[in-house]
């Protein structure tokens, strides 16, 4: 007997050894990532990144780096070696092909977003023969400032910007606003305000003296106390000394239940019934997302490599309710710490590990991971989206896609409709409903289910056929009228101020966006963040505090000619 169960044990082991080796080979990843630690919103502090959210951004490049750059060595789980490493990615020196970078234009979140691009690529030094250098003819080698600093490229939006959506949705988004303001006269915002009452009365004199009227303190203003306390138990040291740690606990639990209301209701609509307009910022990042996916398979990786995006916990919140991520684990409920990042991955599984050519559409799989934080306990975790069981974090590309069309905006034009957004870029895009395309480009839409060409087409059509009209009447008018030109030979004016230093042109107009709020709420624009009346009830004490307000004041010369582009247009001179 003993024989024949030392040939069956061969003979399974052999079996077991034929078995091929599956392999990830990874082509691509999204990564939108929180802002560091900045001051906060309801001091009198112009909101800045501090030293500490510097150091959170970088930690996370250098984290992410270490994933997909310059792995030290394989990972196993199962029967899969994992090797995360990006196909043909640039390992020392930055290549700007293979990077996008797209940030909101808050200081803050800018600063955040260089910070962890230095943690991806870090300074090249002369050593390194793969940095940018330059050898003299006298033999001497240099390299860039600061040790070789990398310079990558980053696009940044700001709130006038059509990039601006993709990034933060609920920015200028009037439905949006219309919503929040219809939540805080909901029962479940009344009843919290009345139960909260005294324990957000009890830290006036030991935190909120003088930084809020008593007015102003209550469930209301939960995000904003929060934001204060957090900063101050960190930073000060009579605030760590009088708040508990308990206390501080249940202010973030109050924020985290007030921003979830607000962003991740799935119940609520705006215009159209069951069009889910809180989850908003969550649609359009979850349209981005696939863009820049696609962007990878279209050009067989090549572009997209990595995508670094940054914004603030908005975005995090709504995609969260919409993936069903906070029906499977409640902590998805809540403000995700400074510098957390939720990434999409991009990638294949097969026995030809060492195969430089990219798979079919069929054999891409996406896999989506989350990180709290950058603290030394933060985990980078797979989890499984749109209801999908606890081991099935992995699915295929197909499967992907249809998950994320039913959750995502698919063009500007689309969300212009959804949000009745009166932004400046909206006119452009009325007729726009088609997909976003994947090559990089933040405004541009490929396609349109309307059958309408692109706006830079449209634009670029009516252009010529302006110039065509209007060069053929003035011709008409010289031939058939006697028009005659004639150049002037009175000295040119330099009305439109020239080269003067840090002075703008007389002929920038100065733009002025005022708060827009639904309903009667009165909103403030903080950088990208509001303060409102159901953010804090001092208007005045909102508008101390807002980020990039200026005294600064324009003088121009008595001979300069002011041009509004309000006034009436110049009436031509049409002398002969």
């Amino acid at each position: 007997m003993y024989p024949i169960y030392v040939a069956i044990s061969l003979v399974i082991a052999h079996l077991t050894s034929a078995q091929p080796t599956l392999t990830e080979t990874l082509y691509g990843s999204v990564i939108f990532t929180r802002y560091g630690e900045r001051t906060p919103l309801i001091s009198s502090f112009d909101n800045v990144l501090t030293p500490v959210g510097a150091q959170q951004l970088y930690s996370a490049g250098q984290q992410f780096r270490s994933r997909y750059i310059t792995p030290s060595s394989d990972s196993t789980d199962g029967s899969v070696v994992t090797n995360s490493s990006i196909m043909g990615i640039s390992p020392r020196t930055i290549d700007n092909s293979q990077i996008y970078a797209a940030s909101l234009v808050d200081e803050y979140v800018v600063n955040s977003a260089q910070a962890f691009l230095q943690g991806l690529y870090p300074p090249a030094n002369v050593t390194d023969v793969n940095a940018a250098q330059s050898i003299l003819a006298n033999g001497s080698v240099t390299v860039n400032p600061l040790g070789g600093y990398q310079y990558p490229r980053l696009a940044t939006a700001s709130p006038n910007d059509p990039a601006v959506i993709w990034l933060a949705g609920n920015v200028n988004c009037p439905q949006y606003d219309v919503s929040g303001t219809n939540y805080f006269g909901s029962q479940a915002f009344t009843s919290t305000q009345q139960s909260t009452r005294a324990f957000y009365t009890g830290l006036e004199a030991s935190i909120l003296n003088g930084i809020l009227p008593d007015s102003s303190v209550g469930f209301y203003n939960a995000y904003g106390i929060f934001d204060y306390a957090n900063y101050g138990y960190e930073h000060n040291s009579s605030i760590h000394s009088s708040l508990s740690t308990d206390d501080l606990q249940k202010l973030r639990l109050l924020a985290d239940q007030k921003q979830f209301a607000l962003n991740g209701d799935l119940t609520a609509s705006g215009k159209s019934q069951g069009d889910q307009i809180r989850a908003i910022a969550g649609r359009t990042i979850a349209g981005r997302i696939l863009g820049l996916l696609l962007g990878n398979i279209e050009t067989e990786g090549f572009n997209n490599k990595i995508s670094a995006l940054f914004g603030s916990y908005e975005p995090f919140l709504a995609f969260f309710s919409l993936a069903q991520l906070s029906s499977f684990d409640p902590n998805f409920s809540g403000i995700p710490d400074y510098g957390s990042s939720m990434v999409f991955e991009l990638f294949s599984v097969g026995d030809n590990g060492t195969s430089k050519n990219y798979p079919d559409e069929s054999e891409l799989k996406v896999r989506f991971l989350f990180r709290n934080g950058t603290g030394d306990g933060a985990k980078l975790v797979a989890y499984p989206l749109f209801g999908r069981g606890r081991s099935q974090t992995v699915m295929s590309l197909g499967d992907f896609i249809a998950g994320i069309k039913q959750i995502m905006i698919p063009s500007i034009g689309s969300w212009c409709n959804v949000c009745s957004s009166q932004s400046v870029f909206c006119s452009a895009y009325a007729n726009q409903t088609g997909y976003l395309s994947g090559d990089g480009d933040d405004n541009d839409e490929s396609s349109s289910s309307g059958g309408g060409m692109a706006p830079a087409v449209a634009g670029v059509i009516g252009a010529v056929v302006t110039l065509a009209v209007t060069g053929i009447a003035v011709a008409a008018a010289m031939l058939l009228g006697g028009v005659r030109f004639h150049r002037s030979s009175a000295k040119r004016r330099s009305e439109l101020g020239g080269f003067k230093a840090g002075e703008k042109l007389a002929s920038d107009p100065d733009l002025t966006s005022g708060a827009k709020g639904g309903a009667g709420a009165s909103v403030t624009d903080k950088g990208h963040e509001r303060v409102g009346s159901w953010e804090l009830a001092d208007k005045k004490k909102a508008d101390d505090g807002r980020l990039g307000s200026s005294s600064r004041s324009m003088h121009k010369d008595d001979d300069e000619l002011s041009i509004s582009p309000f006034d009436d247009p110049v009436k031509a001179d049409e002398r002969v």
